[in-house]
């Protein structure tokens, strides 16, 4: 959508923010006071759909010639209420910037069609315009599944496929994403970065809009508080209040994490303090019916040791006196599948979960947990307690060991996890062509990350090289790479990555200084150290002591890589697929789920 911001004649003035990733805010003449309009420029929405709008001016007081109207009516006259008035200032205590502002909440999105918002102020106006989308006509899904691979890219899907096979150039055991229905490429910029974390983009899969980093279900402003910045709705509220449809939320992560939480929660920065504030939201949201993953300590009181919470609610007890059952092992979980379970607690770790490697060949890693599900037991369990509404349902499944394996530059680590999604998604396309074809399955990521393969390694060379030189002469590119030769020896898909004698020569583009062998670690990697404690990170000699020195390519205080820019795959399979095609923003996976259910927030089914 065309973002339109009118600025009168004179250049613009940067104005100086908080590290709260925000939007743009810009004046508009040399005198003119700098406003910042929430949601920002370019919002699109369904008709019908709630959301909080907030107009910020910084100055030290309110401006009385202060007008803001929409579609030239006044703001408070179109959207029916007052506006509650509020003040703070941010930035730097030795400088702090002064705010007023303006915040209608819970408004309701108007019908179809385009509005423009325009504040004026000392003569000077800045505008934002909004577009309310044409609402489905037609419901087409009864269900719909999100599946959310964290930082899952095209290269990594290609060398999953690959280490499970490969002949003649031609893959012997595809996986399940390759025989997507339909099949689309998304972009991932948020409003005020080009780079991305999983907050703003797991949020323009669930709201259709796009925010800034770190923010969840809001448009990021100045204020103090920053559960309080102005709200827009996610679809799994929409499906709630409009249908009555069951919500459930699947992890591998802490629950409370950036991706799963964007189902539901709301809040400018997904830091711990707030990670803790989303759980209580899911409660008091009252339309999640099933949450499974880990983050036991942000469930229980501050008094209790490892606990993350800065109160003394006990929120297991909570969820269990709101009609949850619990459960804490897998053991439990199929036990309570037996039952009559309507809504469902599985909180399995004290953080996240353990990576499929660790959970089931590197098992001394996993510690005190050894009873922890899959996500291919944790999607089914949500999907058998979330199919007995009537009325359909609306879950989300994030692998979030992709990402968290990535980070640290473990690539057999992360593409077991790979593979352990994708079983999940097949088990849950093979329960929808049985008991629910009108199932809407949509797979995708939330942001990628910079790895790929470009060759392979002669393993036994490279281990008997005695130097960097030698290691690099065992790394073949091009005829003489061949082919990964990874065993399979069970046959369930999984490849025994240490038994290779020939492994991907996969880096990821970005890092810390580290050594790299390109073979399976036995415990999880952390390729950089700071043995001096003063912010500089290097490589880490317990990590990867035989490997080739990679100078580092961030700054030096990042222990680990980062995202990257690339887009996006989008798999579809059922009713509403087709809209899956094509190349676009992220956010139009929302509305695609959206036409799929027929989401008329203004005017019901």
């Amino acid at each position: 959508m065309k973002i339109a911001r009118s600025f009168a004649r004179r250049s613009l003035i940067a104005v100086v923010l908080i590290a709260v990733l925000l939007p743009f805010a810009s004046v508009t003449a040399q005198d003119a006071v700098p406003v910042l309009i929430l949601p920002v420029d370019g919002a699109e929405f369904l008709p019908g759909a709630m959301f909080d709008f907030r107009v910020e001016v910084h100055t030290d007081a309110m401006p009385e010639d202060l007008t803001v109207t929409v579609n030239g009516t006044d703001a408070s006259e179109f959207f029916g209420s007052e506006a509650t008035e509020e003040s703070w200032s941010f930035g730097s205590e030795e400088a702090p910037t002064p705010a007023q502002s303006l915040i209608w909440r819970e408004l309701s999105a108007p019908e179809a069609g385009e509005y423009t918002v325009e504040v004026s102020t000392g003569g000077n106006t800045t505008s934002a315009t909004y577009i309310v989308r044409d609402a489905a006509t037609e419901r087409v899904a009864q269900n719909v599944i999100l599946f959310v691979a964290d930082g899952m890219t095209v290269p990594m899907i290609s060398a999953a496929r690959a280490a499970r096979g490969i002949t003649q150039g031609r893959p012997t055991n595809r996986l399940t994403m390759d025989s997507a229905d339909f099949v689309g490429l998304a972009s991932t910029s948020s409003v005020d970065s080009l780079m991305m974390d999983s907050a703003n983009t797991a949020s323009a899969l669930n709201t259709g809009h796009i925010g800034s980093v770190n923010a969840t279900g809001t448009y990021s402003d100045t204020s103090p508080d920053p559960l309080d910045d102005p709200r827009v709705e996610t679809i799994a509220s929409m499906v709630s209040r409009l249908y009555d449809m069951s919500v459930g939320v699947v992890s591998t992560a802490d629950f409370s994490d950036a991706t799963p939480a964007a189902t539901w929660a709301h809040g400018r920065n997904r830091g711990d303090g707030n990670r803790a504030a989303y759980l209580v939201q899911a409660l008091e949201a009252g339309y999640i019916d099933v949450l499974l993953g880990g983050g036991a300590r942000r469930m229980i009181p501050q008094s209790v040791e490892g606990s993350r919470r800065a109160d003394d609610r006990n929120l297991f007890d909570e969820f269990m006196a709101d009609g949850f059952t619990l459960v804490t092992t897998n053991t439990e979980l199929q036990d309570a599948m037996s039952g009559d379970v309507e809504k469902l607690l599985g909180v399995f770790t004290p953080s996240d979960l353990n990576v499929w490697l660790d959970r089931n060949v590197y098992t001394d890693n996993i510690g005190d947990f050894t009873d922890q599900p899959g996500l291919v037991e944790m999607t089914m369990a949500a999907i058998d307690v979330l199919s007995q509404n009537e009325n359909g349902f609306y879950l989300t499944v994030e692998a979030a060991s992709i990402d968290k394996q990535i980070h640290p530059l473990d690539q057999e680590r992360a593409l077991s996890d790979l593979i352990e999604f994708d079983n999940a998604v097949a088990a849950a396309a093979a329960w929808a062509a049985e008991n629910a074809p009108d199932t809407l399955i949509v797979v995708t990521a939330d942001h990628g990350h910079g790895y790929e393969v470009y060759g392979t390694v002669n393993v036994a060379q490279f281990n008997e090289a005695e130097d960097d030189l030698g290691r690099r002469a065992a790394i073949d590119v091009y005829n003489a790479a061949g082919y990964p030769d990874y065993p399979d020896a069970d046959g369930d898909g999984f490849p025994e990555w240490e038994d290779a004698t020939r492994t991907f020569a996969g880096t990821v583009n970005n890092g810390p200084e580290h050594t790299e062998n390109f073979q399976v670690s036995e415990t999880p990697r952390q390729p950089a150290a700071d043995p001096d404690g003063d912010g500089v990170w290097t490589d880490n000699p317990d990590d990867d002591a035989n490997g080739i020195l990679i100078t580092g390519t961030l700054d030096p205080s990042s222990n680990s890589g980062v995202h990257t820019l690339q887009d996006v795959p989008v798999f579809g399979w059922g009713p509403g697929a087709e809209l899956v095609s094509g190349l676009y923003h992220q956010r139009e996976v929302f509305f695609i789920m959206a036409s799929a259910l027929g989401l008329n927030p203004a005017g019901g089914s």
